[in-house]
């Protein structure tokens, strides 16, 4: 069986959150089980997450490549910003791009 991705994995937690708010555990196990052709142990763990859970969790939104050209300097410096931050490049590059969409448009 492969692995789930996160936002799959957020989303049976999230289904489990609904579904202890009209069942019992017992149930919510079977019925993840079922659904998912889960083991009862990955089952009891979607349960334990969202036991802890205040509420329905954010779904990421799915990442795609996106290629540009940019000089080598400013590639050498993302990467090591990135380095120094200790996160990865594609989080960098994401953080610094929301950062600049977000700043308001300056006139003049």
């Amino acid at each position: 069986m492969t692995k789930s991705s996160a936002a799959e994995q957020i989303r049976r937690v999230n289904l489990t959150v609904s579904l202890l708010k009209r069942k019992a555990s017992s149930q919510v196990l079977a019925r993840l089980v079922a659904r998912y052709g889960l083991s009862r142990r990955q089952a009891y763990r979607y349960l334990q997450q969202a036991r802890q859970a205040p509420g329905p969790l954010p779904v990421p939104e799915a990442k795609i490549v996106f290629t540009v050209k940019l000089p080598q300097r400013l590639i050498v410096e993302v990467r090591r910003r990135a380095r120094q931050q200790r996160c990865s490049i594609s989080l960098w590059v994401e953080q610094a791009l929301r950062r600049g969409l977000t700043q308001p448009k300056r006139h003049g």
